[in-house]
């Protein structure tokens, strides 16, 4: 059993508590959700029970956690690992091998074991989970969904009693959340603890025994899984939670921003015959052709390793095309020009954060700073208390609301979004939306990657599928659309 006794916790440096007096047990087996706005304590709830805190996030912490009776702040980390494995949001933060198979045995090479039990754990590991076709491979060229798996193996592989998911369904397709799904169940009928933090639920309705709510670090409100999945969509809508039957109440409608005269618009973006390969390996796209108008918002969509995410590079310029050409405004674009041209929002953060604080991220590059639009974008991304933060001391959701404000501030023709709502909650997804469709009425093209179904249901105007062997634009989407190319849902 894991008990939080009257624990709170206060980060080295921040003004006020993280956690305030969390009472908690979670038994043997327990199957548990935390949810709640970014940035109201879950991922410090994760630490503190991982050996994070204190370990690597120091601070002060009053009351007690315990574990077994054992007090896991006073474990050494070899200690806790035996006892807690955790999965990241990014799998690639905790990866030390460039291969598969020497990933899954790490973990077991650092707790000391034998080479023979070292052998039967990763054996094991990979009968358990159907990780044979992932040995041996290297960590670069898996997708998300593989690397997520890869990182269950190297856990499992440990044998811990308790599981920690941080975010997991974050980057991932429908397919990959299917493995992940059959994964959570199998850790549930081993009499494994999962505590699971994450802002999308449909795939957890059949798992969890209750759920967690956190506000401003406090255990506010706890749910069982029936409570749960009946929430009253105005409570729910209230507290930032998303849907947990999304393919329900989003119903039959695709939510198009307001009508621009779309039948008379310019086609404006335009890309013809463009092909890409890494080296000299095999096309990863080929042959894509489509059109953009401007105030266009195209959700790019398909499978993990499709080449969304390479397709926006070249289309940015970042990779240099191998044949094909993109054209903005009858002109064909360079690479340097259409870097010139467009703005990308990365789907790690991490990677374009570089200043000291919020405020000097959004207007880093810029000259003639509109303070009005620098105050009204911290507004609408509830950033304005953060102004002077450095961005490093922000949660995950909060960090991806910084980089899509630097997007707004910018204000760049072509606007590429890569999984912009990648660990946000219901609030943060509709104010992202709002934004984006502000971006598009004022006339930037804007696509977007994405595998989260609400945000494409109520942000996009079209989708560019790269499913099939040639890219397909589809104008006019409607739910079965987004069924086929982004999301099935079981029981839809």
């Amino acid at each position: 059993m894991i008990r939080f006794i009257d624990f709170s916790f206060r980060y080295d440096g921040m003004p006020e508590d993280a956690l305030k007096h969390i009472n908690l047990e979670i038994k043997d087996g327990a199957f548990v959700l935390l949810t709640g706005r970014s940035g109201c304590g879950k991922s410090t709830i994760l630490r503190a029970l991982n050996g994070l805190i204190p370990h690597f996030y120091p601070g002060r912490t009053s009351g007690k956690l315990l574990y077994a009776d054992r007090s896991l702040l006073e474990m050494n980390p070899s200690e806790t690992a035996g006892i807690v494995g955790t999965v990241f949001q990014d799998p690639r933060s905790q990866f030390f091998m460039t291969d598969t198979t020497r990933e899954l045995a790490f973990g077991c090479i650092n707790m000391g074991y034998t080479r023979e039990e070292i052998i039967d754990r990763v054996e094991k590991a990979v009968k358990e989970l159907d990780l044979e076709t992932f040995l041996n491979r290297s960590i670069f060229s898996l997708s998300s969904g593989e690397k997520q798996q890869i990182a269950i193996g190297s856990i499992y592989a440990l044998s811990p009693d308790v599981y920690i998911f941080d975010e997991p369904s974050a980057n991932l397709d429908h397919e990959a959340i299917r493995r992940l799904t059959g994964i959570l169940k199998k850790l549930r009928e081993e009499g494994k603890t999962v505590i699971i933090a994450d802002h999308r639920y449909y795939y957890l309705r059949d798992l969890i025994d209750c759920a967690l709510y956190i506000e401003n670090g406090q255990i506010t409100a706890e749910f069982t899984r029936e409570e749960f999945c009946r929430l009253d969509k105005a409570y729910r809508i209230q507290k930032g939670l998303r849907a947990v039957y999304p393919e329900k109440e989003i119903g039959d409608g695709f939510k198009k921003p307001a009508d621009k005269g779309s039948n008379n618009k310019k086609q404006i973006f335009r890309v013809e015959g463009l092909s890409f390969s890494y080296g000299k390996g095999a096309n990863v796209l080929d042959q894509i052709s489509f059109e953009a108008a401007s105030g266009d918002i195209v959700g790019i969509v398909g499978h993990n390793g499709a080449g969304k995410t390479t397709l926006i590079s070249v289309l940015t310029g970042i990779l240099k095309e191998k044949a094909g050409g993109v054209y903005y405004d009858g002109k064909k674009l360079s690479p340097a020009k259409r870097r010139k041209l467009s703005y990308l929002v990365m789907q790690d953060a991490d990677y374009q954060l570089f200043t000291a604080s919020v405020e000097e991220e959004l207007v880093l590059g810029m000259t003639g700073v509109d303070r009005t639009l620098l105050d009204d974008t911290l507004d609408r991304l509830a950033l304005s208390e953060y102004r002077d933060r450095h961005p490093a001391s922000l949660s995950e959701g909060q960090k991806q609301r910084v980089t899509i404000g630097a997007s707004i501030m910018k204000n760049s023709k072509i606007l590429y979004f890569d999984e912009p709502t990648s660990g946000l909650d219901h609030d943060s997804m509709i104010r992202v939306s709002g934004l984006i469709k502000d971006l598009s009425d004022n006339g930037a093209v804007i696509f977007l990657v994405s595998h989260d179904l609400e945000f494409i249901m109520n942000t996009c105007t079209d989708l560019l599928d790269l499913d099939p062997d040639q890219a397909e634009m589809i104008k006019e989407p409607d739910i079965r659309s987004i069924h086929n190319y982004s999301f099935r849902a079981e029981n839809s």
